[in-house]
């Protein structure tokens, strides 16, 4: 017997089984990918402006003097009442209160001429710190879409105070710094209570609530995609596959979007999809 030849054959009938096998033998079924889905729904959102604001007094009186000053009544951090004597000068004139108050700067001294016009400097100033105010700049986009009135959360730490859009400055200003000139437009926001435990000259966070809508059809903002020309669309679970439907959006909050069309009530919304995924592409619900 030919052992040589029949372990040849051996190998040749294994080989060609094993072929046979991977060919036409049993396939692991190719997994779809899973996806989380999330109803669309009606919702009040609420569209809000982040920005940073200046702790101000809500009232400021800078008094200036000239001349020998022969007595000074009060020191800084001092509170002062409409009407008091400040500072008198040798010629008899005095600086009083305008408004009720705290000394906030003290340029004079008794019995020293009063150089506040040659420095520019006031002679004395009184802060109303009793009830502060918000001053914030605004860039021309946001500007834009900010109004007087609109309600506002103010957080200093973790404390949160109601306010409103109180003022709005009628034209831009332009100012130039070290990094380059700049343009916005100045507002004012007015505590609805006066706060306490905060300091003028700091700053604070402030969420100005610039719109609203009420009942809308609202998705997740980890639903929302864009194509290559910009257009909103987002992708529905129908019969076990992923359905790209073209989308109008409204307003925005931080966690939901409003439909304006495209979609109903009750749709199932993938959520936070995989770049990968294509239209019409089998998935499994989570």
């Amino acid at each position: 017997m030919n052992w040589k030849k029949i372990v040849g054959w051996a190998v040749a009938i294994a080989a060609l089984g094993f072929i046979g096998y991977s060919v036409f033998g049993p396939k692991e079924t190719e997994k779809t990918p899973e996806v989380t889905t999330s109803a669309v729904k009606e919702e009040t959102i609420v569209e809000k402006l982040a920005t940073t604001g200046t702790l101000e007094p809500t009232a400021t009186q800078n008094g200036v003097g000239t001349g020998l000053v022969t007595e000074v009544n009060v020191a800084v951090g001092d509170k002062v009442t409409k009407d008091d004597a400040l500072v008198r000068y040798i010629d008899g004139t005095t600086i009083t209160a305008a408004i009720d108050g705290t000394v906030t700067a003290l340029n004079v001294k008794k019995d020293q001429a009063d150089l506040s016009t040659q420095t520019g400097k006031p002679s004395i100033t009184i802060d109303d710190l009793s009830n502060l105010k918000v001053s914030i700049q605004l860039s021309k986009s946001d500007a834009s879409i900010v109004k007087v009135d609109q309600p506002v959360t103010l957080t200093s730490g973790s404390t949160e105070f109601a306010g409103k859009i109180s003022e709005l400055d009628p034209v831009a200003t332009t100012t130039t710094g070290a990094t380059g000139t700049t343009t916005a437009l100045g507002g004012t926001i007015s505590f609805d209570t006066p706060p306490t435990g905060l300091f003028a000259g700091f700053e604070i966070d402030a969420d100005i609530t610039t719109n609203t809508a009420e009942n809308a059809l609202a998705i997740k903002v980890e639903s929302l995609l864009y194509d290559k020309n910009n257009k909103p669309y987002v992708y529905i679970v129908k019969d076990n596959k992923a359905k790209k439907v073209d989308i109008e959006t409204g307003i925005q909050s931080d966690t939901m979007v409003q439909v304006t069309k495209g979609l109903e009530k009750d749709q199932k919304v993938i959520v936070s999809p995989e770049d990968s995924l294509k239209n019409g592409a089998a998935v499994t619900v989570k």
